[in-house]
C-alpha cells in the first residue's frame, strides 16, 4: 500500500511540474508592450500590423501611447513618434501562417491623420477628428465619430462606419458595407457584399455593385448628384415625400417599383429594357439609377 501511495504522490508531483511548464510556455508566448512619445496634434500616424487587432482612440494630449500584447509569431515592434508617428509590427520574413499576432491599443491626438494597414487584422477607430484611412484584407473595419475624411477598404471583411463626415469612401469585395451618419458625401463600391446606407442627408452619392444588394435611406440634398450603378443586385431607395429631384431609372431585365407615381415604360420595342423618368418638386437633385438584372424600388418614407 505504501508503494502505491508513493507512486501516486510521485505521479501527482510530475503532473504538477508538467502543468507548470505548459502554463509557463503559454504565458511566454504573449509579451506585453508599452510605448509612448510626443506627437504633433495634427500630425501623421501610420500603423501596420498583419494579424491581430488595432484599436485607435483620439485624446487631448500631444502624445501617442501604445499598450498591447505581442504574440509568439511577432519578431519585433517598431515605434517612432514626433512630427510623424510610425508603428509597425514586425514578423519574420517569408512567414506563411501567423497564429499569434499582435493586439494593439493606441491613443493619438484627436486631430491626427491616421493611416492603418492590416491583413487578417480587425481595426477600430473612435474619437479621432482628423482624417482616417484604414485597410484590412479579411478583418472588420469600424470607424465612428465626427471626422474630416474617411476611407475604408476590405476584401472579405465588413465595414461599419458611423460617422458625420463631409467625404467618405468605402470599398469591399465580398464584405458587407454598413454606413450611418448625419451628413455624408459618399462613394462606395462592392462586388458581392451588400451596401446598407442611412443618413439624415446625403450631399452626394456614387454607388457601384455587381451582385450585392443596396439599401439607401435618407434625404437627398437638392444641390447634389446621386449615381447608382448596379449589375445583378437590387436597389431600395427610401426618401422623404418632399424629395426635390429629377430621376432617371433604367434597367435591362429588372423591375421598377415607385411610390411617387412615375410611369414605367419599355425602353425599346424589341428588347426587355425598362425606364422611368420622373421630376419631383423643382427637380433640383440629379438622380441616375442603372441596373442590368437587379430590381429598383423607390420608397416614400
Amino acid at each position: 500500500m505504501r508503494k502505491h501511495g508513493m507512486a501516486a504522490a510521485g505521479l501527482g508531483t510530475s503532473l504538477a511540474l508538467i502543468l507548470m511548464v505548459v502554463t509557463s510556455a503559454v504565458f511566454a508566448e504573449e509579451r506585453p508592450v508599452h510605448k509612448s512619445g510626443p506627437a504633433d496634434p495634427d500630425g501623421h500616424v501610420r500603423i501596420e500590423n498583419i494579424a491581430g487587432s488595432i484599436t485607435v482612440e483620439g485624446w487631448d494630449r500631444e502624445e501617442v501611447q501604445l499598450d498591447g500584447v505581442l504574440g509568439d509569431d511577432v519578431e519585433d515592434l517598431e515605434f517612432e513618434s514626433g512630427a510623424g508617428t510610425r508603428i509597425e509590427v514586425v514578423y519574420p520574413r517569408h512567414v506563411r501562417n501567423i497564429d499569434e499576432g499582435a493586439d494593439l491599443t493606441i491613443k493619438v491626438p484627436r486631430g491626427s491623420r491616421v493611416e492603418i494597414d492590416g491583413v487578417s487584422c480587425t481595426i477600430s477607430v473612435e474619437k479621432v477628428t482628423g482624417a482616417v484611412f484604414a485597410a484590412s484584407v479579411s478583418g472588420q473595419v469600424t470607424v465612428s465619430g465626427t471626422l474630416k475624411e474617411v476611407s475604408a477598404e476590405t476584401i472579405s471583411g465588413d465595414l461599419d462606419l458611423d460617422v458625420d463626415c463631409p467625404e467618405v469612401s468605402a470599398k469591399s469585395i465580398s464584405g458587407e458595407i454598413l454606413v450611418r451618419g448625419r451628413i455624408l458625401k459618399l462613394g462606395a463600391s462592392t462586388v458581392s457584399g451588400d451596401l446598407d446606407l442611412a443618413a439624415e442627408r446625403f450631399i452626394e452619392l456614387d454607388l457601384q455593385s455587381v451582385t450585392g444588394d443596396v439599401d439607401v435611406a435618407g434625404d437627398l440634398d437638392p444641390s447634389g448628384s446621386f449615381t447608382f450603378d448596379l449589375h445583378g443586385g437590387d436597389l431600395t431607395l427610401s426618401v422623404p415625400g418632399s424629395l426635390d429631384a429629377d430621376l432617371e431609372v433604367e434597367t435591362f431585365t429588372g423591375d421598377i417599383e415607385d411610390d411617387f407615381g412615375g410611369k414605367v415604360e419599355r425602353s425599346s420595342a424589341y428588347g426587355p429594357g425598362k425606364e422611368m423618368f420622373l421630376t419631383l418638386g423643382g427637380g433640383k437633385a440629379r438622380v441616375r439609377i442603372s441596373t442590368f438584372s437587379g430590381d429598383v424600388k423607390i420608397r416614400k418614407r
